[in-house]
């Protein structure tokens, strides 16, 4: 497996590229369509899926140009985003021989999930390097986000994370090290 990471958008937001072997997914489509599709392309790569993440206007964009090139949308039911495949707790993605566990975690948005491939979590607004995401927003619950933030803290303090925006003193971190140095943890 292969992470692309692409970094832009609103406000220093990540966009992930998962790749095994000519296959890759986009885990939260942060950044304009055109340098993700440019780096597919360039690469001879194919384009799976795309995981919506959370239905923020800064993790959505450019869908409407993955639309049209028959790229399917996975997101949570409770999503307002038109999506092609609703995916739920503890679903499992296919990519090649790669399995991708989703996680429900309402809280930022009741949309809200993460997804975790071996011991790497992709956390969009969820969790942040040494932050989490905001609740004051509409659709935000600061309860719902801790209950979240309980199930991540389950997960082996050698998981990798990998945030939806470049807020904190490094671009990932780990479980571990949330614990020790993330208040909301």
């Amino acid at each position: 497996m292969i992470i692309k990471t692409f970094q832009g958008g609103y406000d220093n937001n990540f966009a992930y590229l998962i790749i095994e072997n000519n296959q890759c997914a986009l885990l939260d489509p942060a950044v304009p369509a055109e340098t993700i599709l440019n780096y597919i392309q360039e690469n001879n790569l194919t384009l799976k899926f795309i995981v919506i993440m959370h239905s923020h206007f800064d993790h959505t964009v450019d869908l409407d140009k993955y639309r049209k090139q028959g790229i399917l949308l996975y997101g949570h039911p409770s999503t307002k985003i038109e999506i092609d495949q609703k995916i739920e707790d503890k679903d499992i993605l296919e990519l090649g021989s790669l399995k991708l566990k989703v996680i429900h975690t309402p809280g930022h948005t009741p949309d809200a999930i993460c997804i975790l491939i071996d011991n790497k979590l992709f956390t969009s607004d969820t969790l942040f390097v040494e932050c989490c995401g905001r609740t004051d927003l509409e659709g935000g619950d600061a309860n719902q986000l801790k209950q979240s933030l309980n199930k991540l803290k389950q997960l082996p303090d050698d998981t990798m994370i990998y945030p939806g925006h470049d807020y904190g003193s490094t671009k990932t971190s780990t479980i571990g090290k949330e614990k020790h140095n993330n208040p909301h943890f």
